[in-house]
């Protein structure tokens, strides 16, 4: 008898119940990932056909719209990356996700560069960022910038902590550069796959 039994209750206990089972999703996959029990099936990756696929996926939801863009920058001939096509696809979808999540407006890149014995993948966004103190608190679980508080955005806080993961568990790295207000770039390297 406390809340009343309309339709849109309804709709607000199954969208809280969806939330919560995503957090608990998120949280399985974390411990999986810091106990070691998260295969990461590691394989030579053409990381360019990968990044547009994603991409596109992206790009085709902001069809029609005039205030946001997503663009891919890749140089012709990357050298294959080692690592786990499916593990960087979560990747870019949790990094694509952040950055449409914070920017109403503007651009969002995707660029691909190569650096010494390393494939960098970068995401950047011209939206609200992340303010200096907050910075180096991205990729700890449940950290959320005061900007997004709001849990109605569907995020759980350990996003880029299980990217994070992820990352290190294929021998990368991930680096988040900021300002607030300016945006932000999430990058992530991959390492080039020998043959030797």
């Amino acid at each position: 008898g406390a809340l009343a039994p309309t339709p849109e209750t309804y709709e607000q206990l199954a969208g809280e119940t969806e939330r919560l089972q995503r957090l608990v999703d998120d949280l399985q996959e974390l411990s999986k990932l810091e106990a070691g029990y998260l295969p990461v099936h590691k394989q030579a990756v053409a990381i360019a056909p990968l990044v547009k696929k994603v991409s596109d996926r992206f790009a085709d939801q902001l069809l029609g719209s005039t205030a946001l863009t997503i663009t891919l920058q890749c140089p012709p001939d990357l050298p294959l990356a080692d690592g786990d096509p499916a593990r960087i696809e979560q990747i870019l979808v949790n990094l694509l996700s952040n950055a449409l999540r914070h920017t109403s407006h503007g651009k969002i890149s995707v660029r691909i560069y190569t650096e010494n014995d390393v494939i960098w993948t970068a995401v950047s966004d011209t939206g609200t960022g992340i303010s200096a103190e907050d910075l180096p608190h991205v990729f700890e679980r449940f950290w959320r910038a005061d900007r997004s508080r709001d849990r109605t955005s569907g995020g759980s806080g350990i996003g880029l902590a299980i990217c994070k993961r992820l990352v290190e568990r294929q021998k990368g790295q991930i680096t988040a550069q900021s300002k607030l207000g300016s945006g932000s770039v999430f990058s992530f390297s991959l390492p080039i796959h020998s043959t030797v």
